[in-house]
């Protein structure tokens, strides 16, 4: 009995979260029309794909005629490009606009913004990410919605729905929960129904907790960058705590092995989603059920590849992977490089979604450090607290542990990091790996690449627990 009435109100409150509680905070954080918006996705994905590549061209054609109208930076690109907007016909046009890079942005950053949007309209956000280029970028609050709809579709496909708890692993949970305030857990309870491990630093205490915690509130899927989620992984095997409720997990911000995925399912008896996101162009690219690739987020974005030197050579459709925004009009991202290595596929997904699929996903590789102590740091902590918060730009950033109490920061001089920045990422170390971590600085000109073309922003060269 207590189960059927703990069964029947918790089906209560779905309900009323996803008709009432969850449209109105939505329309309260700027996205009104969330649900349409969702909606619309759950049926374009089942288009033909001729028809979602039509629908790409349109949007495309629009884009860049407003570009070219409204941005200074794109109207001087188009004219010495000689590309005319106007004349657009197909995508494959495109390749006639240089792409776009975060040094770019950063250069060019007024002339960027679109001038057809007041202050009010738009909004800032910055990114560092793995490449450890701090870099500021603009969107325009209209997008919002769309995007995040998006992000519901992509987390439907791991089983989870509007009003449904969701379990998060990831650098740290003010990211989404907004800090403890009881407005904030009301919005947690009401809203977003988030279980959240604030994996920046990890051991075994706080993974048991966060275990208990999955298995009294019961989360439809949990979302997870990929290392913490494999050092979770990897203490659940290892203590015998396999086995939750979850119906999926999603993967993202790193790389996702063969390795990483089999030891994830064997701990959570659940399929894993690998998902490709980025703070500057959103939801990208996600597997769906079928697991035959990544399928992209078609109707909001266009994807392609350019042949990166090393990176599977003579391979059709290998490359790095630039991305068009489609829906952002704030500050438009036409051809931005991301960094990240990937293959185009033109197979057909046997799930009958006609969504372009993309595969080999190569983002930056990423090792898990380790404190003196033996407690294990996420490279995706590593850039939240020392890249993402930094009080200020800087070029690129390597970090390197060449010892168990020792790192070397490596940090290019375009532009040379502030006293403030040095200051706050040695206060940043101390917090995460203790007083007995020694730091030292190099400042140099460049990090050069490795031979498959990848830069890397954390490497590992002490044995021990967690690499990958």
């Amino acid at each position: 009995m207590p189960n059927g009435f703990n069964t029947r109100r918790e089906g209560l409150l779905k309900l009323f979260i996803r008709e009432v509680s969850f449209p109105f905070f939505a329309r309260r954080d700027g996205l009104g029309g969330i649900m349409d918006r969702l909606g619309e996705l759950r049926e374009s994905q089942f288009w033909p794909m001729e028809r979602i590549l039509d629908l790409q061209e349109r949007r495309l054609k629009a884009l860049l005629v407003h570009a070219y109208e409204h941005t200074a930076y794109y109207r001087g690109l188009f004219d010495l490009s000689g590309f005319n907007p106007y004349a657009f016909r197909h995508a494959d046009e495109l390749a006639r606009i240089p792409a776009l890079t975060k040094e770019l942005i950063r250069d060019n950053l007024k002339d960027l913004v679109a001038d057809t949007l007041g202050a009010h309209e738009i909004h800032a956000a910055e990114t560092g990410g793995t490449s450890g280029v701090k870099m500021r970028f603009f969107r325009d609050n209209a997008c919002l919605a769309m995007k995040q709809a998006a992000v519901h579709r992509f987390d439907s496909w791991a089983g989870w729905d509007v009003g449904e708890r969701m379990g998060l692993v990831w650098p740290a949970g003010q990211d989404y929960l907004g800090g403890g305030t009881w407005k904030s857990r009301v919005r947690n309870t009401f809203y977003r129904r988030v279980i959240t491990y604030p994996a920046a630093v990890m051991d075994d205490g706080s993974s048991e907790a966060f275990i208990r915690e999955l298995k009294r509130r019961r989360p439809a899927m949990v979302t997870a960058f990929t290392s913490p989620i494999c050092e979770l992984a990897r203490y659940m095997v290892r203590t015998g705590a396999a086995g939750t409720t979850v119906k999926g997990v999603v993967s993202t911000g790193e790389p996702l092995y063969p390795h990483q995925r089999k030891l994830i399912e064997e701990a959570f008896g659940c399929l894993v989603f690998d998902s490709y996101r980025s703070r500057e162009a959103g939801p990208m690219a996600q597997e769906c059920g079928a697991h035959e690739g990544m399928h992209i987020n078609a109707e909001c974005l266009y994807v392609e590849t350019v042949p990166r030197l090393g990176f599977m050579e003579g391979r059709p459709g290998a490359g790095a992977v630039l991305v068009t925004d489609l829906v952002n009009y704030g500050m438009p991202l036409i051809r931005y490089d991301m960094g990240d290595l990937g293959v185009m596929s033109g197979r057909a997904c046997p799930c009958g979604r006609g969504l372009p699929l993309m595969e080999n996903v190569a983002g930056r590789v990423a090792d898990t450090f380790v404190t003196p102590q033996g407690r294990l740091i996420p490279t995706a902590a590593l850039v939240l607290y020392l890249v993402d918060e930094a009080p200020g730009l800087m070029g690129q950033m390597q970090m390197v542990q060449d010892a168990p109490d020792h790192l070397t920061l490596r940090l290019t001089k375009d532009p040379m990091p502030s006293e403030g920045v040095l200051e706050h990422q040695k206060r940043m170390i101390e917090k995460l790996f203790g007083p007995g971590m020694r730091l030292t600085y190099e400042f140099v000109d460049r990090i050069p690449r490795e031979g498959s073309g990848k830069y890397l922003f954390a490497r590992r060269l002490i044995p021990g627990p967690g690499r990958g």
